[in-house]
Formats: C-alpha cells, structure tokens, sequence
C-alpha cells in the first residue's frame, strides 16, 4: 500500500516501521509542524495513495476526515478524544460516500480483551452482587485521562450491564452511587498501557487485564486494518476487522 500518515509522533513513527516492514510504502507525512493542506483534490504527491493511517489529534482529525474522506482515500484513525464529533463526521463520510475504519485501540489482543469484558459483563448483569469497576495506567505523557480505551471498555460494560447507567471518572471526597461504573487512572513512566476490569462480590473477584507490552500491537494492528480496508467502502470498527473475513 501507499499509506499517508497523519500525524508523526511517537505512534506515526512506529505506524511507520510496522508498515515498512510489512512491505508498504509512506508517500506522506503530516503532522502538527506540517499539517495537511486544506485540498480539494489530491496534489501530485499524494496520487495513487491507498490508505490514510491517523494518530494526530482531535481537531487535526476532523479535517483529515473532511479533506480526504471525499476523495476516497481509506483512512484509519486511532486519534482518541474527538468522541463528540463521531456523529457528525461519520454522518459526512455517509454522504460522500468515504472509507473509515476508527478504534480507541487497534491492538488486536485488547481488541479480543474487548471481546472478553462484554461476554462476562453480559453474565455478571444476573447476579447483583458483583460490582464493577475500570482502571488504566499508561506513560506520563499521555494528554487524555480516562483513555479512550478505557472508556471505550466502560461503555461496553454499561451495554450489558443494566444496573449501571453511568461512567464516571473522579468521585470528588463522595461515595460512589451504585448505578455508577469508576474508571480511574494512573500516569506513570513509559508504560504502554494497561487496561483492568473488576468484578468483585463478597464471595469472589474476577479480573480481566490487557497489558501492553510496546506500541508496536497498536501500530500493527493498525496497518492491518488497513491492508483490510483495500477495496471496501463504508464505516468500519475493530469488531468488523476480527469478526469479518
């Protein structure tokens, strides 16, 4: 593939080095010292370019998506943080017609940790002994606290779990209410990312953890969710990539 990569820090880079790797070829940088141009149609040095692959930030997204979901480029977008915006931007690439498959996570071993929190979350909705909770760790620099990951795993939860209605993220010196899933955070050194769920009644835990051990799971994952997008047309998630032959 002829990738355009959006957004060149530490993911861009290792977005980069899975794709090399694998064979592809980057035709494009862009990122927050070379945004992209606002573009109508595609300049010469992007002609012939197969996938647009997204780790930038929530407003530099939203203008990847309106500049090149019209042209028909696939675009992949792992940006997290733009969660209001998902609407009306998946609404425009209905319109135009466009290709994007978007994830808080394109690890394809969180994605089966996912996969694993929904089915026990589905069982543990009978039995109202268990409570639930969510907690992330990740490295110092990460911007946005709860992960989108991790709130992606708690909405998850509050889909299967009819007791709790609610996410939230900071209690404030008061009791949590039990219709309330906590997910909670921690920043620290150059962890990659771990994500934990509890279950916890009088009687027993249970605890289902996704750790990372690098980026490079995200960044994988992320050109094969490409490789995969090649010839398809419309919206897509990480459930359709594992689920979808």
């Amino acid at each position: 593939m002829k990738i355009i990569l959006l957004g060149y820090g530490r993911m861009g880079r290792d977005v980069e080095q899975a794709a090399l790797e694998r064979g592809h070829t980057i035709v494009a940088r862009y990122d927050i010292n070379a945004p992209l141009p606002a573009i109508s149609s595609l300049p010469p040095a992007l002609q012939g370019a197969e996938c647009a692959i997204d780790f930038s930030a929530p407003d530099a997204t939203e203008h990847h998506i309106r500049s090149l979901g019209p042209l028909h480029i696939p675009l992949v977008v792992g940006t997290t943080g733009w969660n209001n915006k998902l609407p009306a931007l998946l609404e425009f690439m209905r319109q135009c017609k466009g290709t994007i498959l978007y994830a808080s996570n394109f690890s394809v071993g969180a994605n089966i940790f996912f996969h694993a929190a929904a089915e026990t979350a589905k069982l543990i909705n009978r039995f109202a002994d268990y409570d639930i909770a969510v907690h992330e760790t990740h490295h110092k620099m990460k911007k946005d606290a709860p992960s989108g990951t991790a709130l992606t795993l708690a909405e998850t939860i509050l889909h299967h779990v009819e007791r709790k209605t609610e996410i939230v993220t900071a209690l404030n010196n008061r009791a949590i209410q039990p219709k309330e899933l906590l997910v909670s955070s921690s920043r620290i050194g150059d962890v990659a990312g771990t994500h934990t769920v509890t279950f916890e009644s009088p009687a027993d835990a249970i605890q289902l953890t996704h750790t990372a051990h690098n980026r490079r799971g995200f960044a994988l994952g992320a050109v094969w969710a490409g490789e995969w997008l090649q010839g398809r047309t419309g919206i897509f998630t990480m459930k359709d990539f594992l689920f979808t032959t």
